[in-house]
């Protein structure tokens, strides 16, 4: 079955840990930070280890569900690896020059929110469609039924087989669903005045 290019749920360090776990285990992708860290190299992560050494997984300090955030790269989706190196204006960025960050129409996001307070902020997972790569020019090189199909198995994978409840059109995985049920708010961020209400 088709889905949406993108997926927003809800998960805590235990589920996010297995979200990456099934990535490393069973595609073939290979997941980089977003951005490298200023006059640095970009770093790719080979384990779910490597990714929980280098960043808070299941906390999201600021609360604004953005607190780990990943490139996916597939091989079967974009023959080339672009890594590029952009500059920075060091009057703005406190001496730094440049960064770099993995470049191409068919990667695949993943922003890790995660517990800030009582609070369990949103994760996503989502990629460019077609169309809106074509409207960017940014759809060569891209192999889109490939990603199709393999996005929909990471979908269907948080969807049905990592997901213990849900709220409306975002499924909520299993350590995200008892702390729902401990009290813990569930919200895009913590500044948003509202919270998502578990369904039965």
């Amino acid at each position: 079955m088709a889905r949406s290019a993108n997926l927003d749920f809800f998960a805590a360090e235990a589920d996010q840990r297995a979200v990456l776990d099934f990535l490393f285990s069973s595609t073939d992708v290979r997941v980089f930070e977003s951005y490298s860290e200023f006059d640095a190299q970009l770093r790719e992560f080979r384990t779910t280890e490597e990714v929980a050494i280098t960043f808070p997984l299941g906390a999201d300090p600021h609360g604004n569900g953005h607190a780990v955030l990943l490139q996916l790269w597939s091989p079967s989706v974009m023959h080339e690896l672009s890594i590029e190196r952009f500059a920075l204006d060091p009057a703005h960025c406190d001496g730094h020059t440049f960064r770099h960050r993995i470049d191409g129409g068919g990667l695949m996001q993943l922003y890790l929110g995660g517990v800030c307070d009582r609070v369990v902020t949103m994760s996503h997972f989502g990629h460019q469609s077609q169309v809106r790569a074509q409207k960017w020019n940014v759809d060569q090189g891209v192999n889109w039924e490939a990603l199709k199909t393999l996005s929909n198995r990471i979908q269907y994978h948080i969807r049905k087989r990592l997901a213990a409840g849900k709220v409306p059109g975002r499924p909520v995985l299993a350590q995200a669903l008892e702390l729902a049920r401990a009290g813990y708010a569930l919200k895009l961020a913590t500044q948003t005045p509202w919270q998502f209400e578990l369904q039965q």
